[in-house]
């Protein structure tokens, strides 16, 4: 192994270690805020959490000493944080909500005052984001999700709802959520076992678009939108889910939603075209496909949202009540509001 570089810290390794993760595509461990969580805002009072919110502090300075403040710097320290903490050390019990409220950060609010007050209030969550799930990684995938089921209360629709309402996590063990992204057809075959077989509920993240092109295009139509493959996704082949798959996933009891149509960007979603498209149709699909309500969806490169953009302002009016992105899960609505 080569030497490590004069200026490599805890949190440099930490980062370096999650980026081959996503190299390898693997599952990679997150953090992010929780924005538009009611009466949330109170100090933390579990030993856990206070180490969390100090870290993150620690690894912003060690990663960025010039204090960079930017969603990208924002990013990789949480991105730092949660490889550490979630492979690389002990989980802890989650915060408990005692004590006076804290000033909630601004819903869109980007930067580490921002998020440093999340995490020191408890208002935050854990993630698993992973990709392609072919059956080589079938075994490590069920290690993997057994023992986050061990240590974490893995986060159900329901438990998401709760936390929102209240500010309060209702469980003993810490909340973590798996997310699982884009649609394949071995998240179908392979995660989804995996998740059953280790008591896991799977948040799967669908491209629309991407199932409802035809076999033979699905690898170019991969190419073409960012949709990455590995060796066992053959060119020519099936490597989507069908819609049957995703009714079945939602009778089993998983959650299945929307990741646009075809793994789009926000910032391209600028036309009423681009609105129906990316934003309307693909949770028509999935509600009738499941005879759900998608409450969720996510855009490619994890945009938050600010409420100011004509694809923020369509994710509301086509009824979405949560936006995940690489930094927070934000509540949009409330319907009963």
């Amino acid at each position: 192994m080569p030497d490590p570089s004069p200026g490599a810290t805890r949190a440099h390794d930490a980062l370096d270690a999650s980026r081959q993760l996503v190299t390898r595509r693997k599952g990679v461990p997150m953090v992010v805020s929780l924005r538009g969580a009611r009466q949330a805002g109170t100090p933390v009072t579990s030993s856990a959490d206070a180490r969390l919110a100090d870290l993150f502090e620690t690894f912003h300075r060690e990663l960025h000493p010039g204090g960079a403040d930017d969603e990208a710097a924002l990013i990789e320290t949480l991105q730092a944080v949660a490889y550490d903490r979630l492979l690389g050390g002990e989980p802890g019990p989650h915060a408990s909500s005692a004590g006076a409220p804290a000033t909630l950060p601004d819903p869109a609010a980007i930067g580490c005052a921002a998020t440093l007050s999340d995490l020191r209030a408890g208002r935050f969550l854990r993630v698993m984001n992973y990709h392609n799930t072919p059956s080589s990684m079938r075994d490590e995938l069920v290690a993997e999700l057994t023992a986050l089921a061990r240590d974490y209360a893995i986060v159900t629709p329901d438990d998401l709802e709760r936390f929102m309402r209240t500010g309060q996590w209702h469980q003993d063990r810490p909340a973590l959520l798996v997310a699982i992204y884009e649609g394949y057809r071995d998240n179908y075959d392979v995660a989804a076992a995996a998740c059953e077989e280790a008591g896991v509920t799977g948040w799967f993240f669908v491209c629309t678009a991407f199932m409802d092109t035809p076999a033979g295009r699905q690898y170019d139509f991969a190419l073409d939108h960012r949709i990455k493959l590995v060796d066992e996704n053959p060119r020519g082949e099936r490597i989507a889910m069908t819609w049957d798959e995703v009714a079945d996933l939602h009778r089993r009891g998983h959650v299945v939603t929307p990741h646009t149509a075809s793994h789009e960007l926000a910032e391209r979603v600028v036309t009423e075209d681009d609105v129906h498209r990316e934003v309307v149709e693909p949770k028509r699909l999935i509600d009738a496909a499941t005879g759900g309500d998608a409450a969720c969806t996510a855009w490619l490169a994890g945009t938050h949202w600010t409420g100011r953009s004509v694809a923020d302002r369509a994710l509301v009016d086509a009824g979405y009540r949560y936006l995940f992105s690489n930094t927070m899960v934000q509540r949009l609505q409330d319907p009963r509001d």
